[in-house]
């Protein structure tokens, strides 16, 4: 009995949500679905629905799909995490500025605040850059291949509590760009080159955050709550990277024009010549000097030798008795009691081919 009332009270302390850490610490908190965290990367402790959990330095945070989760810092600012995604909370400082460092793959929300007038310095680190925030809120899509490689970057500024403090972005290839509310960030990674392009916030840009909810601001930017959720799960190369083409970045690498030359040369395939083929001869016996023809042989004067299986050739002729090898075929049977014919008359305007010991065909 004793031990039946320990593992009820057991339950019954596991169902209650965590309590809220105290000043200082960083929550994270299940927001929704499968959210789990731990020391190293790929964690897995699970954290249950609505429960709360603080995060040491350098811990990671992770969420599967359709799950949410919500980083909260002491100096109020909140890093939303979206399903899919990865962040490792790498440093906090609240002495003098708020400096915060993340790593994040897949796609969050920062909302940093300015508190009191205090100053915040947070920087998202990515495998194809880093983003400094200063009182903003914007979005991020940080996405790598499996062995963290950049794969593509996308960053959305919707608000900024100073326009003089803009998000500064800066690519792996010292790249730097800056970002004022309403502007777009795209990068594209391809065979190692980056390719940025800055735009306004539309749309087409904000379909990958939708499951983040739509920014406050969201109808001053013209962002509309019935967007679509088709490129939600998608890459930042699609409809974000269209959408933002109309300001190109000077960030082209070495590469990406040959890339596109080679697509458009593929487009028009050379065609082989049809009408001047190889004129050089097949192996033959040598042709004696008077019977040198003095005009170039027409392609359709070109003999052509045709062995039929289990059909054995005229005596003189290629692969037949007495005459010559056919290239790549067996050697000719030899044979003594065939006399030599007359040679062949040359059809007007052509040449007269040389085969020696060649009887003339009876007449069938």
């Amino acid at each position: 009995m004793k031990a039946l009332s320990t593992f009820a009270l057991a339950v019954i302390v596991a169902a209650i949500p965590l309590s809220s850490p105290s000043a200082g610490e960083k929550l994270l908190v299940n927001q929704a679905g499968t959210v789990t965290y731990g020391a190293a990367k790929n964690p897995t402790i699970r954290l249950a629905r609505n429960a709360s959990t603080s995060l040491a330095d350098n811990d990671w945070a992770k969420t599967a799909k359709n799950s949410k989760a919500t980083v909260t810092l002491p100096d109020s600012s909140v890093v939303l995490m979206g399903e899919n995604s990865e962040v490792q909370m790498q440093s906090f400082d609240n002495s003098k500025i708020a400096t915060a460092s993340f790593y994040v793959v897949g796609k969050v929300r920062f909302n940093v605040k300015h508190p009191a007038g205090a100053r915040a310095n947070y920087t998202f680190k990515t495998s194809t850059g880093q983003i400094a925030v200063r009182g903003t809120v914007g979005d991020i899509f940080a996405q790598e291949t499996p062995n963290g490689q950049p794969a593509g970057l996308q960053v959305n500024v919707y608000s900024v509590s100073n326009p003089a403090l803009p998000v500064r972005v800066t690519l792996n290839n010292g790249q730097v760009f800056t970002l004022n509310a309403g502007q777009s960030l795209v990068v594209t990674a391809a065979a190692g080159a980056l390719v940025a392009a800055v735009g306004a916030v539309t749309n087409s840009t904000f379909a990958p955050f939708t499951q983040l909810g739509a920014p406050a601001n969201a109808s001053s930017l013209g962002i509309t709550t019935t967007t679509t959720t088709a490129a939600a799960s998608g890459t930042v190369t699609a409809a974000a990277a269209s959408s933002v083409a109309t300001t190109t970045a000077a960030a082209i690498a070495v590469g990406t024009a040959t890339a596109v030359t080679v697509v458009s040369n593929s487009s028009k395939p050379t065609l082989a010549p049809t009408a001047s083929p190889s004129m050089t001869p097949s192996p033959s016996p040598s042709p004696s000097p008077t019977s040198s023809p003095t005009t170039a042989p027409s392609p359709s004067s070109t003999p052509i030798t045709i062995i039929i299986s289990g059909h054995t050739p005229m005596p003189g002729m290629p692969g037949g008795p007495g005459g010559p090898a056919v290239p790549g075929g067996p050697a000719a049977p030899a044979h003594s009691n065939v006399p030599p014919g007359p040679p062949n008359a040359a059809a007007p305007g052509h040449p007269t081919p040389t085969l020696p010991n060649v009887r003339p065909t009876p007449p069938i």
